[in-house]
């Protein structure tokens, strides 16, 4: 279609797309989605707005097509192959991601989001070279782990001389992996545009009434008047608006483009349907499967002297409408008989995937050799890192299995591989739903296993309340038959169990330990975690401190080893230690060892546990900024919402708690137990800023007597002080003797400090300077919110003593270091504290920061000696794009050096 015919009514989008290409020209790269309906002209307005820049422009162009949709990056590989030349100027593990992903070479599964940043880093690398754009059309057919790469591309372009410009019809799947993609929906030509259209291709005059009659009966579709224009003269159409008949659009334009081809001879109709099955437009397979159907050399000929497909380098279709109309109008026998012969093609050629997209679609019924074909395909889809992939081909080889019991195997095994590529909602819908006798015991606990985590993911309250419970069964399923996947269930079993705490239903936590300790043979680290977490849940704490340090040796070698498929289950065993800072040190190796893999979504839950560590010690500004670059990873991924908001941290950053009240009550309401009781904990901890000490103590008397797993001991000092100042001196001196006997056991010396902090608030004044001194001396430096608040109360005694200048200059540490750490609740009591000990009314020193989430990130990465790539790969964008924003932070924060930003962080 003539592409300008096309742009009538188009000048807003046309304007978009132009921006785009001359933001790209200018190091202002960036994406845009174009989504319509077909025939809506999505094609027309991208080459249009493409032909004004095509003499400046590096154009890699490629089209979805439907035989390619089950290749993993299939669509990646074509649209990368003029880039080879780059290729090897780009990072060591990205170049060996795109390897793999591409079946070059043999390797570890790379994860999608590592292989999005190899792509970027490449186009980077070309757009360097020469302002290059990317164009995807019929995006709709594309592959999935391809659309998760270009989704994940589209939402990292920003300082590089690179665009992407993706058209497709509307699609739930492009839609969902190019969220948070700018875009433009095209709807139909307006009257006046379409109009014109319809009156300057029709053969003959057409009063303008008609013509905009027909555009309201077409919705506007460019393609549906085109085709009016075709079909009909002015005077036929004209009578068949008087008559009220119906006016070709959609189905009705397939049939039209069917009563066209029933014209054609029959050889010509039988090459046709060849050409719309092999869809990819390879004139090499449509000739050898036409031949081996006995199909003439020369029956295209008829098709191409009607317009309906062109055959030079490629076959192209007019329009994809044509393509499908001729698809629909063979019978299924003529279809099965033609995928069978390009299937016996691709064979030929070695092309695995091809052969096993038409080998199943050949088959009318359970065939086993074509689901083993398809199943040898999914491994290989896997084996390049495609699970989505492999997830669809493993469903239909489900479903052309035989054999009931290898057919649900392989439903579950589909099931597993959607969800390890976080589609949750399509695992659980590839789970078998047969008659449970089909199923083996360990079939049977794999079930289990997906839907428990599913409804993890999902966040669906009944599901995660039961999480625990089924995990259980799944283990208790396959007993000695499978004790890996025994121990696995157990451990996500744990997982749940911290999630939901004393909402879990179903089954107990001392059931677990007792699950546990049957499972924990063996000196692996698997079992010596098992060991720990059994120990620390049926016995006293002096057995359980050994094991429990075992537990973290164990898993810090796992970690240097840089496995990190325990990782998650490094924060407990630590925290029963009392050593906060040994969680957060073991919890930001595993994020580095995430982003080198490219696992963001595990990143994203280490980024998650960190936050919450640092608020379990009063350091707000940290967890906030974890929080922030989890965050801004969610965006890469294309997800815009947390799966539980950090409630606490609100109650931290000034929320009124009673907003952060409602919101807990709605997360533990939707089963996150764990959540709810950290945010009950973070109240209480502002309450007792605010001098609310009676009701602290209320809130934090079931914490403290009733800790749970994920629950810190961190609870005991905070329920002290409540006890103390609101008058409640038998829970006082309980909490304090459940401290000593806890730290004279694991002999924490961030525990000790806690300890003897306590100890100062209860002691008489002849001892209570020593034991204040002492606590700010033992707290460690990552520890300075608490350090703050021993210098506040030690200040408090100070000047109740009458000492106001030893009062004001604690104050004012303790001020400084509450600023430092965000902690906005007791810093207003601090400066409240300095005007009472007679000094001025400090003012509020901290300022808004002048840098964005991303500028601050790059900024401390920098600080600390990190190079552009490395910052890039940490961040996972471009080193185009670090040094923008590092231009920006410069030119904000009025330096001009690296060694002036590590001087400015220094500071902080």
């Amino acid at each position: 279609m003539d592409a300008g015919r096309t742009l009538l009514g188009r000048a807003d989008e046309s304007e978009r797309l132009r921006a785009l290409l001359a933001g790209v020209r200018n190091e202002a790269g960036g994406a845009l989605l174009v989504s319509g309906e077909p025939g809506i002209g999505k094609t027309s307005l991208v080459e249009s707005a493409l032909h004004d820049h095509a003499q400046s422009l590096r154009v890699l162009a490629i089209q979805g097509v439907e035989v390619e949709s089950g290749i993993a990056f299939g669509a990646l590989q074509r649209l990368g192959r003029p880039l080879i030349a780059f290729v090897d100027d780009i990072p060591d593990s990205q170049r060996a991601a795109l390897r793999i992903a591409a079946g070059v070479d043999e390797g570890p599964p790379p994860q999608p989001p590592l292989v999005g940043l190899g792509f970027l880093s490449l186009l980077a690398r070309a757009g360097a070279d020469r302002a290059t754009v990317c164009t995807v059309d019929d995006a709709q057919h594309v592959d999935a782990e391809s659309l998760l790469v270009l989704g994940f591309v589209a939402r990292r372009l920003s300082a590089e001389r690179v665009g992407l410009i993706v058209a497709a019809r509307t699609d739930e799947g492009v839609e969902g992996a190019l969220a948070g993609v700018p875009r433009i929906e095209l709807g139909g030509l307006d009257a006046e545009a379409g109009s014109a259209l319809l009156r300057q291709d029709v053969d003959g005059e057409l009063d303008p009434t008609v013509a905009a009659e027909y555009v309201h009966d077409t919705a506007g579709n460019p393609l549906a008047l085109r085709e009016l224009a075709t079909e009909l003269s002015a005077a036929q159409l004209t009578s068949t608006a008087i008559a009220h008949s119906p006016v070709p659009i959609g189905g009705r334009l397939e049939l039209i483009y069917a009563e066209r081809m029933s014209e054609l001879p029959e050889p010509s109709r039988d090459w046709l349907l060849v050409a719309a099955t092999e869809s990819s437009g390879d004139p090499a397979a449509v000739a050898a499967a036409a031949e081996a159907l006995g199909i003439p050399a020369d029956a295209s000929a008829a098709a191409e002297g009607i317009d309906f497909v062109s055959v030079r380098e490629a076959v192209r279709f007019r329009h994809p409408l044509i393509r499908s109309a001729v698809y629909g109008a063979a019978t299924d026998a003529a279809r099965r008989r033609v995928h069978r012969a390009l299937g016996a093609h691709a064979r030929e050629r070695g092309q695995r995937d091809v052969a096993a997209y038409h080998a199943a679609a050949a088959v009318h019924g359970p065939d086993a050799e074509v689901a083993a074909e398809l199943t040898a395909a999914a491994d290989a889809a896997g084996a390049r890192g495609g699970m989505l992939s492999r997830a669809h081909l493993l469903a239909r080889a489900a479903e052309l299995t035989p054999d009931a019991a290898e057919a649900s195997d392989r439903s579950v095994a589909a099931a597993e591989a959607a969800l390890s590529a976080g589609a949750a909602r399509l695992a659980l819908h590839l789970l078998p739903l047969g008659d449970e006798t089909a199923l083996t015991q360990v079939t049977r606990a794999r079930r289990l296993i997906v839907e428990a985590m599913a409804s993890l993911f999902l966040s669906e309250p009944n599901g995660l309340r039961a999480g625990m419970a089924k995990l259980m069964t799944a283990a208790d399923l396959v007993g000695d038959v499978s004790p890996t996947l025994r121990r696995r269930a157990l451990l996500l079993a744990l997982n749940s169990a911290t999630v939901t705490e004393e909402q879990a239903i179903g089954a107990t936590t001392r059931e677990l330990g007792e699950r546990m300790r049957e499972a924990s043979g063996g000196d692996d680290v698997t079992a010596v975690l098992l060991q720990a977490v059994s120990t620390f849940i049926l016995d006293d704490y002096a057995t359980a401190v050994p094991a429990l340090r075992r537990a973290v040796e164990a898993l810090r070698a796992e970690l240097d080893s840089g496995d990190t498929t325990l990782a998650f289950y490094v924060t407990m065993p630590c925290v029963a230690l009392w050593d906060w800072e040994g969680a957060a040190q073991l919890l930001r190796r595993s994020a580095e060892i995430g982003r080198q893999a490219g696992a963001l979504r595990d990143v994203d839950a280490c980024l998650w546990t960190l936050s919450a560590v640092e608020l379990s010690r009063g350091h707000a500004q940290a967890a906030a900024d974890y929080i922030t670059e989890a965050a801004e990873l969610r965006r890469a991924l294309g997800f815009g919402d947390e799966q539980a908001v950090n409630a606490a941290l609100l109650a931290f950053q000034g929320t009124p708690l009673t907003t952060v009240e409602q919101i807990s009550h709605a997360i533990h309401e939707a089963g996150w137990g764990g959540i709810s009781r950290m945010t009950g904990e973070a109240i209480a901890v502002n309450e007792l800023a605010a001098g609310a000490y009676e009701s602290a103590y209320e809130r934090l008397g079931p914490l403290a007597r009733h800790p749970f797993l994920q629950a810190s001991y961190r609870h005991l000092p905070e329920y002290f002080e409540a006890a103390v100042h609101s008058g409640n001196r038998a829970s006082a001196e309980w909490a304090l003797h459940r401290m000593k006997t806890h730290v004279d056991i694991n002999g924490s010396v961030v525990g000790r400090a806690l300890y003897t902090r306590s100890l100062a608030l209860m002691a008489d004044d002849a001892d209570a300077e020593r034991h204040f001194v002492d606590a700010i001396a033992l707290f460690p430096p990552a520890h300075q919110a608490d350090i703050g608040r021993a210098r506040l109360i030690y200040g408090e005694w100070l000047r109740r003593v009458r000492r106001r200048a030893d009062a004001r200059a604690q104050l004012e540490l303790a001020l400084r270091d509450f600023e430092a750490t965000g902690a906005i609740g007791f810093a207003e009591r601090a400066r409240r504290e300095i005007l009472a000990a007679g000094g001025s009314m400090p003012s509020d020193s901290s300022s808004v920061d002048p840098l964005s989430s991303q500028e601050r990130q790059v900024a401390l990465l920098a600080a600390r000696g990190a190079t552009n790539a490395e910052i890039a790969a940490t961040m996972f964008i471009s080193p185009n794009t670090v040094d923008y924003h590092l231009r920006k932070v410069f030119r904000k924060l009025e330096i001009s050096s690296r060694r002036q930003l590590a001087d400015r962080f220094s500071e902080k």
